[in-house]
């Protein structure tokens, strides 16, 4: 499934290049976390020694909400104090940064896609511990990229989880889906996302992007896409998710995104290629 994008400059060093966006890339070092760990200086100090990197990619994250949520220390260690760490030595070696961060760094009360210029307020650990790692990079690190994205999908064996692979197999199976009709977001591409990261690294661009598929859905508008796109037989069941106050992980209805410095191509047309993918790949 990977596309084969080179980078001319490989004195690039990836964290976190073994999870599902950073298996995807084929330029750069991607050393295994015993030798890179972001929460070890020592570690990081003697990896940026011997790679001598002139851009660090920091993919390496605790993305999964829930865990987030139910695991607040783990959270704040990984994606703060990880970040930290990151964001130390490339301010005091002078070298590029760029961080993978996220829409939930809005609280999703915008009834229009989310530009590069709204205000950030999280409503979870995970949108919390992404935004101060967000403040802790423009405060250390002149030489800064941080990109926001969506909802991903594709992504290889890393992808198993995500929910367009699970929508998928359940269409296969002809199961019945009960789809969230009333958040939205960005579905985004992995290998989208993995040529606009190239082509950003490249670029001399710093600051804050949003990286997203153009467009925004609902997870019923995307299964309602992908039963269609797939020619499958399965039924599609509309369902609303409200926060109440006994449910201890707090989303937006909005989370989606968009970005007037770079446009990636629409969710649909990226959809489709990967579900002409699966159809190839997936067997029942």
């Amino acid at each position: 499934m990977s596309k084969n994008i080179s980078f001319q400059n490989q004195s690039i060093l990836i964290t976190g290049g073994s999870g599902m966006v950073g298996s995807q890339i084929d330029f750069g070092k991607k050393p295994p976390r015993s030798v890179l760990n972001i929460l070890d200086e020592k570690s990081i100090q003697n990896a940026v020694k011997k790679y001598r990197p002139s851009a660090i990619l920091h993919l390496a994250a605790l993305v999964d909400m829930q865990i987030c949520e139910n695991s607040p220390e783990l959270a704040y260690e990984t994606n703060v104090l990880g970040t930290y760490n990151i964001a130390k030595i490339c301010g005091e070696k002078n070298i590029r940064l760029v961080f993978l961060s996220t829409g939930a760094v809005f609280n999703g009360r915008k009834k229009t896609p989310y530009m590069e210029t709204d205000s950030a307020s999280p409503l979870n650990v995970y949108g919390r511990t992404k935004y101060i790692g967000e403040i802790i990079i423009k405060d250390l690190v002149k030489n800064h990229l941080i990109l926001r994205t969506g909802w991903l999908f594709g992504g290889g064996k890393k992808g198993d989880k995500k929910f367009a692979l699970k929508f998928f197999k359940m269409m296969q199976k002809g199961e019945t889906i009960f789809a969230i009709q009333n958040r939205y977001g960005s579905p985004t591409y992995v290998l989208d996302l993995v040529q606009g990261i190239t082509k950003l690294m490249r670029s001399r661009l710093t600051g804050t992007i949003h990286l997203v598929n153009s467009g925004t859905a609902s997870y019923f508008d995307i299964a309602r896409f992908m039963l269609k796109s797939g020619k499958f037989s399965a039924k599609i069941r509309a369902i609303k998710i409200l926060n109440h106050a006994s449910t201890k992980l707090k989303r937006g209805k909005m989370e989606g995104m968009k970005s007037k410095k770079i446009s990636l191509r629409p969710w649909q047309e990226a959809m489709r290629e990967y579900i002409n993918y699966l159809i190839k790949h997936i067997k029942h």
